[in-house]
């Protein structure tokens, strides 16, 4: 009988400086954009995000979610530690060899980036290592400073049109226990890439594109096109998916989804024909956190009692790349 891959534990941080849609309005130069009295409060919504100090590095949101996990398991060897997120505190060297230091673990030690895919991606990783038999619990962290590439000066409507959707970005820390045993069931992983639309969605400055142009470190996404690309590929890709696993979507108990919009969740259980009720919806709480929405929707859903022992779950992650995934998880 084949021994699937559990989650031993799940944990996740948020700042506590916590930040309104107006505060984000009223920071934005658009005097001379012409804008329409209230039209970005009704584009961003009236929803919160939570934004770490300047001085906080993305290593410590990790380590503040990453801690909870150690304390809760502390007979548990961690004999591999994986930081997969969007942000990184500096290029060179892996942002997990500094959580390592800050952690006191002594384990081999990666980064992984697939963008807001990030930690879904590094739990299939996981899971193969797993499987393999190479190590027996990967601890995966991760940390998203995303308050640091909004940019509250667009230059015109069409720049501001790009620069919308960094306006709901919000920072946090998020932690996933990977191995065998006692947990929640990873079934089923499957991962697609469509590298056609990668400019998309982009922080273009730190790399060999932009590394010195100053505007460029900062968030653009041409929302509209995402959206229709992701509505797109996404129905096949997840029914097929439910084929090959031998699943049927009316057997979901909960959905949880990256969150890119207050309208992404309505759109999945439109899409898919699923009561709303059994999707989580975190958005107007935290906003887009990248890598980490995943797990704090997860988090939530745990909380609230909409995700409860023995229920199946589907995880669908929808990144810029784009990327898309779906994991199907007996809790």
């Amino acid at each position: 009988m084949k021994q699937f891959p559990v989650i031993k534990a799940i944990s996740t941080y948020l700042p506590n400086n916590l930040v309104q849609t107006k505060d984000i309005v009223q920071k934005i130069n658009s005097d001379h954009l012409l804008l329409k009295n209230g039209l970005l409060e009704r584009l961003l919504y009236q929803n919160t995000r939570h934004f770490a100090h300047t001085e906080t590095q993305v290593s410590d949101l990790a380590c503040a979610a990453a801690v909870k996990i150690l304390e809760q398991c502390p007979n548990t060897a961690i004999d591999f530690l994986i930081f997969a997120a969007a942000s990184s505190d500096l290029i060179e060297p892996a942002t997990a060899n500094i959580i390592q230091l800050k952690l006191g673990l002594k384990c081999p030690v990666m980064d992984i980036k697939n963008a807001c895919n990030s930690l879904v991606s590094a739990m299939q990783t996981a899971s193969a290592f797993v499987e393999a038999g190479y190590y027996k619990n990967v601890l995966i962290v991760n940390g998203e400073k995303l308050s640091e590439v909004i940019n509250y000066n667009p230059r015109d409507h069409e720049h501001l049109t790009r620069c919308l959707a960094s306006y709901s970005l919000g920072d946090a820390g998020a932690a996933v226990l990977i191995g065998l045993g006692e947990g929640s069931r990873i079934i089923y992983q499957k991962f697609t890439s469509m590298g056609t639309y990668w400019n998309l969605s982009t922080v273009a400055g730190g790399g060999s594109m932009a590394y010195r142009d100053l505007d460029k470190y900062y968030f653009e996404s041409d929302s509209r096109t995402l959206n229709d690309v992701f509505n797109k590929q996404m129905p096949e890709f997840v029914l097929q998916s439910f084929q090959e696993a031998n699943w049927k979507l009316e057997d979901i108990d909960c959905v949880i989804a990256h969150q890119v919009s207050n309208s992404t969740i309505p759109q999945v259980a439109e899409i898919f024909n699923l009561p709303l009720e059994k999707c989580v919806n975190t958005f107007g709480l935290y906003g887009n956190t990248a890598a980490a929405t995943i797990p704090l929707a997860i988090d939530y859903a745990l909380n609230e009692g909409k995700l409860k022992k023995g229920d199946k779950l589907l995880v669908l992650g929808m990144a810029a790349g784009i990327s898309l995934s779906v994991q199907l998880i007996e809790w």
